[in-house]
This record gives structure tokens, sequence and C-alpha cells, in this order.
């Protein structure tokens, strides 16, 4: 896939609810996403909670699935039509007494890093949460990933719990 390192005057960086036609796009996001995870500290833990598989294949129909779950939402980042991002927004369920979306996944193509692609993407999750009547939006930064960290936090985003985790065995 080619990335474009730049928007061009007329196709400034952008997020919109994905389609069926992005599954392709959306499956190489989450793997490149994944490949990157599993190489900070909680990321393999991570990587397991998100359950959406290994293959291409069995990303494909994840997202095909999350495309169709009326709690989820799934959002692409464009660089003019080209997807080089990708987020996925979970809503609380109907009755939830404390109503905070949360951001399970937003990944952007290191290439397309720094012109925006990713604000964009926080940006529509944030209508996303408000248009499902949230109150809040959580997300995750995993230890020691400062880029993330201060993504969020640049975007008004800040840490208010650590989570901590011991593995049991046998």
């Amino acid at each position: 896939m080619q990335i474009p390192t730049a928007p061009g005057p007329a196709e400034p960086p952008s997020a919109r609810p994905a389609t069926t036609e992005d599954i392709d796009a959306l499956s190489r996001s989450h793997l490149q996403a994944t490949e990157v995870l599993e190489g900070h500290r909680g990321g393999s833990h991570l990587v397991a909670q998100l359950r959406r598989g290994q293959t291409t294949a069995e990303v494909s129909t994840s997202f095909a699935t999350a495309l169709a779950e009326p709690s989820t939402r799934v959002l692409a980042g464009c660089l003019g039509t080209t997807v080089v991002g990708h987020a996925v927004v979970d809503l609380p369920a109907g009755d939830a007494p404390v109503r905070t979306a949360e951001i399970v996944e937003l990944w952007v193509h290191p290439g397309a890093r720094g012109v925006g692609v990713g604000g964009a993407l926080l940006d529509a999750s944030r209508r996303t949460a408000f248009e499902a009547d949230c109150t809040g939006l959580d997300s995750l930064a995993l230890p020691g990933d400062r880029d993330t960290k201060n993504f969020f936090e640049d975007h008004a985003m800040v840490a208010r719990a650590i989570r901590v985790h011991t593995s049991i065995s046998g």
C-alpha cells in the first residue's frame, strides 16, 4: 500500500465511519498495530484482549462483525481517499449507569503520522461518543509508550487510573 506522507492542499486528513469496502485496509492497519504493540510492555496481553485473530482472514471477519455491531463504531483515518489508520470505539450498553465510550484501537500508519490523521480519528471518536449520549471517552496507553501517552495528552485526555497486572500460573 502506498502511503502518502502529507495531504495535498485539497486533501486534508480526515476520519469517517468505515465501510465494508475498507475491511482490507482496516485489517492491514490492525495487523501492523498488533505487531508493534507486542513489542511494548503489556502489549501481548492487550493484543490477546483485542481478539481479532492472527491471520488476515480472521481479522477481516472480525472487522466485518464489528461493522455490524450496534455497540461498536469503526472509523477509517484517511489522507485523501487512502485509509492510513483506524479507530474502534466501544459504546456502553443502553442501561449502563456511567456512559463512557472506550477507544479500544487507534492506529495510524507510521508514514502518515504528524499530519493530523490521529487527531481526526480522536475527534471522530469524541463525536461518536457524544452522539451515543456518553459523558466520557477512555482509552489506554501502555507503560513506556510515551508517544501514545503524549498524543492523548496533547488532545486533552489525561490519565485517571493506572491498571496493574500479574500473571498467575498453576
